[in-house]
């Protein structure tokens, strides 16, 4: 028992890479979503008021709101740009003509959101924006009182006006399995050629390499497709979530997520030197970017500075499109950016992981190949 723990120790120690990526891997994960998931504090959140009243009520509205909020005041089709179109905030409040009067009379008003309840946490946040200031304002003895408003609120994104939180999940796990399965699968399965040594002999098949190359990543995008599609249906049936009105829009996505999956695992296998590096460097490149890309959680959950660089991988315009699609019930148009960004960044690495492991490959073949051809030392044998 001695001597095969000793052997498979110095199998361990031989590959000091590995090793290394084990223990960093899991340090650089739990850094990113530690960071991700926490902040000391959290920034105001913009609020849009449109102010059709402009007068004393409505401007004590506004003050106690800017003790807890950025608030910017537009007009109405502005307020309906930032958070229909832009979405960079969850909802926009429209004080109507005639508030002051009303309340000064003891008479109701509606006062009206615009939302967007994709941004769940964001719109949560408003709500209770509007009970603070109802707080804040009886305690500074306010006439205004709580039965005297009515809100009423108008999704400018979709038709739920709740979404649940199974409908955030669904896509984002999507994403990140078919991510695990395919960035491994492909990092693995190039390392089992080489090792194998039928990438010696693919490389001189009539076919070329690089058609031999697209093929292999060809099954590994198929086997993405096809997961993800799976996973999405069985959502959709068992759970109820919505996949949205365009099931054009939706395979275009799910094309690209598998693709992109699949070249940033030939990426992953440029990158790792050994077959057991591939393991610990794809988890630590899968779990990081599902952290940044709000796979587990609404992206605005994350740090602002977290969310900007999450930006420059695709998992994150992946969740953008599987969000207007599924939360926001957009056609196809609203794909089409998330699907250029996601297909763009696979490509890019598809060119820099085939071009790197080829590189690699033929220096180990002209490392292989010189040691074979090493004359045998006098009185010992061959090398």
């Amino acid at each position: 028992m001695l001597a095969i723990f000793l052997k498979d120790l110095r199998l361990l120690l031989r590959d000091a890479a590995a090793l290394w990526l084990s223990c960093l891997a899991p340090i650089a994960m739990i850094s990113v979503i530690t960071l991700a998931r926490y902040e000391t504090e959290a920034p105001n959140p913009l609020l849009p008021v449109v102010d059709n009243d402009a007068g004393p009520v409505a401007g004590a509205f506004i003050e106690l709101l800017g003790k807890h909020a950025e608030v910017t005041r537009v007009d109405q089709p502005a307020a309906e740009h930032l958070v229909r179109d832009l979405n960079r905030t969850a909802a926009a409040i429209i004080f109507p003509e005639g508030l002051s009067k009303r309340y000064l009379q003891g008479r109701p008003s509606e006062v009206t959101l615009l939302t967007d309840p994709a941004q769940a946490i964001g719109l949560n946040t408003v709500r209770a924006l509007l009970l603070v200031m109802d707080r804040d304002a009886a305690e500074l003895a306010d006439p205004l009182h709580e039965d005297l408003l009515v809100y009423r609120e108008q999704n400018l994104t979709g038709v739920q006006l709740s979404p649940k939180s199974r409908e955030q999940n669904i896509p984002g796990f999507t994403i990140m399995f078919v991510l695990l399965a395919v960035v491994f699968g492909t990092a693995s399965a190039m390392h089992d050629e080489h090792n194998w040594g039928t990438l010696t002999r693919l490389r001189t098949a009539p076919a070329g390499f690089a058609r031999l190359l697209a093929g292999k990543v060809g099954v590994r995008f198929a086997f993405g497709f096809v997961q993800a599609l799976v996973l999405l249906l069985w959502g959709r049936w068992v759970f109820g979530v919505s996949l949205g009105s365009s099931p054009s829009a939706l395979l275009l996505l799910t094309a690209a997520i598998a693709f992109a999956s699949a070249a940033l695992g030939l990426l992953v296998a440029a990158l790792a030197a050994t077959r057991e590096q591939t393991l610990p460097l794809s988890l630590a490149i899968v779990l990081a970017l599902s952290a940044l890309g709000g796979l587990w959680w609404p992206i605005a959950m994350v740090p602002h500075w977290l969310r900007v660089l999450g930006q420059c991988f695709f998992p994150t315009w992946a969740m953008y499109g599987m969000s207007d699609l599924i939360l926001r019930d957009r056609g196809f148009s609203s794909v089409l950016v998330p699907v250029a960004v996601t297909a763009g960044q696979g490509l890019l690495a598809m060119l820099i992981g085939s071009r790197v492991f080829t590189r690699r490959s033929e220096a180990r073949r002209a490392i292989a190949a010189g040691q074979r051809a090493q004359p045998p030392e006098p009185g010992g044998v061959p090398a």
